[in-house]
């Protein structure tokens, strides 16, 4: 028996049951605190983007002469992470399951939860801490221990993040990897060779170390971001007769009041939800994981930074995706093609003038995608790994986990499978952390009020200090 096989039937009915469960709760949670968060920000991830972006992009050479990460590294590989085949698949798969009017509630989303980004990039920041290989680790484990002063809830959260993104997260993109592979190569179900490869290569980045993860980021991501964003306009540009009837699409599906009457807004909006989370990655924790990572001299920093690389991942390259679909026709057009995923993108782009080509290029973003997103996970997996025990056999475990699921994952066929699973862990994830983050809300407000009057007191470069909390209990990284 397969494993796609093993994964069919009562397991993966079960997955679909409690991924749905989980998600009326997350939705409450990343919604609900997302407005909260945005409101007492004062709309901060929008109003002040020129701030962010230039942070975002400043400082590209800092880490080039040192052990230590970066900002710009922390960011390119929290870029890595979400820029993945989410983007690509992601997308195409909102588009299918809950219509064009998904890609609309990504757009929102993905601005309210960028003020999430802020929060728990923040709060990782503030109480990130140094382990034994001299590089600073955080997230919620940590805040969760060192703020809140429970080690138990720590421990809790970091391996439900191990869970989440070791696995359910590695598996959506060695999945997807896959499928697009054998889609352009021809190789049928025979995902064995491509399942391989994709082990062997996630093996040799994995045990160069973190820094190495790093380095391999900071420049393979903004080239991949880049290429990928002009061949879909090129892409975009040959179907450019149907651009006006995608957006048209997008608002109309949104704001279906047919659809709003018979319940399927419901399904729209929770789709926009799950695959636009599953890209940008706002409060699931992960983009607190990479922030701890960084060097900086103030908290705040790192969480302006992460929170401007959600609306680059969503408002910008998934937005650019989604036009290549749905410039293709209406939308019974695009479901008549009968692929979901990579596959459907692949099928859009090879019927422009690029033709069958557009089935090898995608494949190769998809493999490199993989790859990114996959290290970024790995780096994740591997901090909360070092929360519960800093020790090398516990690090070599996970590394091993890593890798195998990542070939499994590889031999599925079925992306909606890999999804069930990823799903459900995001939906606990997402639900732990935005708890977290309400309760320690307070720290980060804190030194966001910090870094602005420093700002407003001419320092170009704010310098934090733990004093400036009104309780700086756990804070041990910032004497």
């Amino acid at each position: 028996m397969s494993i796609a096989d093993t994964l069919n039937g009562p397991i993966s009915d079960a997955f679909y049951f409690v991924d749905d469960y989980f998600w009326g709760i997350a939705f409450a949670f990343l919604i609900g605190l997302g407005i909260v968060f945005t409101i007492k920000l004062k709309g901060m991830q929008i109003l002040r983007i020129k701030h962010t972006s230039s942070l975002a992009l400043s400082g590209i050479q800092e880490g080039a002469h040192t052990k230590k990460i970066s900002s710009f590294e922390a960011f390119c590989i929290g870029m890595g992470a979400r820029i993945g085949v989410g983007n690509i698949a992601g997308v195409a798969t909102a588009i299918v399951a809950g219509g064009p009017g998904a890609v609309f509630w990504m757009w929102i989303f993905a601005i309210i939860g960028s003020a999430s980004a802020f929060m728990e990039s923040t709060l990782a920041q503030i109480y990130k801490e140094k382990k034994s290989d001299g590089q600073f680790y955080g997230g919620p484990a940590y805040y969760a221990q060192k703020g809140l002063g429970s080690r138990k809830l720590g421990v809790f959260a970091a391996i439900l993040l191990v869970l989440t993104f070791g696995i359910g997260f590695v598996g959506v993109q060695s999945c997807n990897a896959s499928s697009a592979l054998c889609g352009a190569f021809a190789f049928d179900n025979n995902n064995l060779v491509f399942a391989a490869i994709i082990a062997v290569v996630a093996a040799i980045l994995i045990f160069k170390g973190l820094k190495m993860v790093a380095k391999f980021s900071s420049k393979v991501v903004p080239i991949m971001a880049v290429a990928w964003i002009i061949f879909a306009i090129i892409a975009i540009c040959l179907n450019i007769s149907g651009v006006v009837n995608a957006f048209v699409m997008i608002f109309q599906y949104a704001f279906n009041w047919q659809s709003m009457f018979g319940g399927g807004i419901g399904v729209i909006i929770v789709t926009g939800l799950k695959r636009g989370v599953f890209s940008n990655e706002a409060g699931l924790g992960s983009v607190a994981n990479l922030a701890a990572t960084a060097d900086v001299p103030h908290p705040v920093k790192q969480g302006k930074i992460q929170s401007f690389g959600v609306l680059v991942d969503t408002l910008i390259v998934c937005t650019i995706t989604a036009l290549v679909v749905l410039s293709y026709g209406s939308y019974d057009q695009i479901l008549a093609i009968g692929a979901k995923g990579a596959p459907l993108v692949q099928n859009v782009i090879a019927s422009t003038a690029i033709g069958e080509a557009a089935k090898y290029i995608i494949a190769i973003f998809m493999f490199i995608f993989a790859f990114t997103s996959l290290i970024g996970y790995y780096s994740m997996s591997e901090a909360n790994a070092r929360f519960v025990k800093d020790d090398k056999k516990i690090i070599l475990a996970v590394q091993i986990i890593v890798i195998v699921d990542a070939f499994c994952a590889a031999c599925v066929t079925d992306v909606t499978i890999m999804d069930a699973f990823s799903d459900t862990f995001m939906a606990l994830m997402a639900s732990v952390n935005m708890i977290l983050c309400a309760l320690l809300s307070r720290k980060a407000f804190e030194a966001y009020a910090d870094y602005r009057n420093q700002k407003k007191n001419g320092v170009e470069e704010p310098v934090f200090h733990r004093e400036t909390l009104s309780d700086s209990t756990g804070v041990t990284e910032w004497e």
